[in-house]
């Protein structure tokens, strides 16, 4: 499960949720703005820093993280490149035309989504669920049960990937393993899928019921035994990234 917590003391594990939230929207902003290359490695590479000293996230886990783009990128690099024709001819063969402009582009367009993913990666990593549903409520004025569906989600996802590990332990012991062809493949995971989703549905009224004998929603407001504080560190690094976007925006 890649989008989960990992506790950690790292700084930013002590920065505050919404300070991290600001330098994620940041970071997006400018990757969404950018149409080059060379500026979206520039803010991958920034990324990459950040994890690995922000966030003491190794090379080797990024990458981890990070591989199963390579599935999407390539396809989606190349044909970038092929429905841009304009510009410079690099290259052709017969119909098939690749321009320095076309290159430009289809790069910025793939290094963005890394550079998406990776800045997700980074604040849910370091960012706790309870955490994250508490400044939701108290600071941006989000409704509890809503943000309060928000931390339930983030908590069943690594939930749902332990029972699927478990369904498919189970079905190996069966000696039921994947079979070969289209069809019988498209049916087994079929049968693994629904296996997952009735446990997941299960779990979910199994929720639904202990929150309605505690009482949740039963009161416009709630109180929160954790204590969230931005601190002047959260503070002043949201206003530094806010400042930095806006120099690059207009200078860039």
């Amino acid at each position: 499960m890649l989008f989960q917590y990992n506790g950690g003391s790292s700084p930013l594990h002590r920065l505050g949720p919404l300070s991290k939230l600001i330098w994620v929207g940041c970071f997006s902003l400018l990757s969404m703005a950018w149409d080059s290359t060379l500026r979206e490695a520039a803010l991958l590479a920034v990324l990459i820093a950040v994890a690995g000293l922000g966030a003491r996230l190794t090379l080797a886990r990024q990458l981890r993280a990070m591989s199963f783009l390579i599935g999407l990128g390539i396809p989606y690099f190349i044909l970038s490149i092929l429905a841009i024709r304009e510009g410079h001819t690099v290259a052709s063969w017969g119909p098939i035309v690749i321009t320095a402009e076309g290159l430009d582009i289809a790069g910025a367009l793939t290094l963005r989504i890394f550079v998406l993913f990776l800045a997700s990666y980074i604040y849910l990593s370091t960012t706790d669920p309870r955490d994250f549903v508490q400044a939701l409520n108290l600071r941006l004025r989000v409704p509890y049960r809503f943000a309060f569906g928000i931390s339930v989600a983030l908590t069943f996802l690594p939930l749902l990937e332990e029972e699927g590990r478990t369904i498919m332990a189970a079905r190996r012991v069966r000696g039921q393993e994947p079979p070969r062809g289209w069809g019988n493949r498209l049916s087994w995971w079929s049968g693994y899928a629904a296996a997952v989703l009735v446990n997941a549905v299960r779990r979910v009224q199994q929720t639904a019921l202990a929150m309605e004998g505690k009482g949740f929603g039963a009161y416009a407001e709630r109180t929160y035994l954790r204590t969230l504080n931005n601190g002047r560190v959260g503070n002043l690094c949201a206003v530094t990234a806010v400042l930095t976007t806006a120099v690059l925006w207009w200078s860039l």
